[in-house]
């Protein structure tokens, strides 16, 4: 046995019966004679549903995944050469193939009794914008042995880049800076208010932004909590069954024990 392939395995499977799935793998390897295997796969996680959903999709589309990888390699050497339309066509494209993928993966879900809620289906796409930012989130989604969503490190353009597609969108060459002297015009007063009050409300924008990501991220660590409490209470639940059975066995052999000291004390005695 091959722990990554009954990681994926398990975690492609029905979320519902992976503890029992995880469970009989682990006792396989123990009876295998391969104790170390046999706890680590004890040991392995559930995956959130989203992440399980991703899973499926990487597992029964991997062709649409090594797109997703392709077209991020695309976007990040038209980035590198300042291509303005090829980036221009490239951000819709990326547009389009995270939408698919993002409602393929939430069909095959769907297909396996389990419904994903918008709050999920954010996570599946979150997952792979993140796929398509990083190749190595990208080798990691491929893997299909995600427990939980990746974070979405971003993967916008940055100022060159998006320069670069208003020009060539417009046909407009870059202005040249205004002198000093230009700068002082009267009627440069009310650019620069608006200027301002435009920097007053993106510095708002930042800090709810920054609030909004600091309850979702909190939101998410309670969700990953609760999940891992659900599997920690599965796993006490099949371990207490475990030990009443022992127990039970137990009382029965001390039953066992007791009638045959009994029958072999009164056998003694009629004697």
């Amino acid at each position: 046995m091959d722990l990554r392939r009954v990681a994926r395995e398990l975690r492609t499977g029905d979320p519902v019966e992976f503890i029992t799935a995880r469970d009989a793998a682990a006792a396989r390897a123990r009876e295998s004679g391969d104790a170390e295997l046999a706890d680590r796969i004890k040991k392995l996680r559930k995956p959130t549903t989203a992440a399980w959903a991703v899973n499926l999709l990487a597992d029964r589309e991997p062709g649409e995944l090594r797109a997703l990888h392709d077209l991020g390699e695309r976007l990040r050497n038209a980035q590198r050469e300042l291509r303005g339309d090829e980036l221009r066509e490239l951000a819709a494209e990326r547009t389009r193939l995270l939408d698919r993928l993002t409602g393929r993966a939430v069909e095959l879900a769907a297909e396996r009794g389990h419904e994903l809620a918008q709050a999920g289906r954010e996570q599946i796409s979150q997952t792979l914008t993140a796929a398509l930012s990083d190749p190595e989130a990208a080798a990691e989604v491929q893997e299909a042995t995600l427990t939980k969503p990746l974070e979405y490190s971003g993967f916008g353009l940055d100022d060159l880049a998006a320069a670069a597609i208003r020009r060539q969108s417009t046909g407009q060459k870059p202005r040249a800076k205004r002198s000093a002297k230009d700068s002082e015009d009267p009627g440069e007063a009310q650019p620069l208010e608006l200027r301002h009050r435009l920097r007053d409300t993106e510095e708002h924008l930042d800090a709810a932004n920054e609030t909004l990501q600091r309850a979702e991220a909190a939101c998410q660590e309670a969700q990953e909590r609760c999940e891992r409490l659900r599997e920690e209470l599965a796993d006490a639940d099949t371990e207490l069954r475990d030990r009443r059975r022992e127990l039970k066995a137990a009382r029965q052999e001390h039953e066992r024990a007791v009638k045959a000291k009994d029958s072999a004390s009164k056998a003694l005695g009629d004697r």
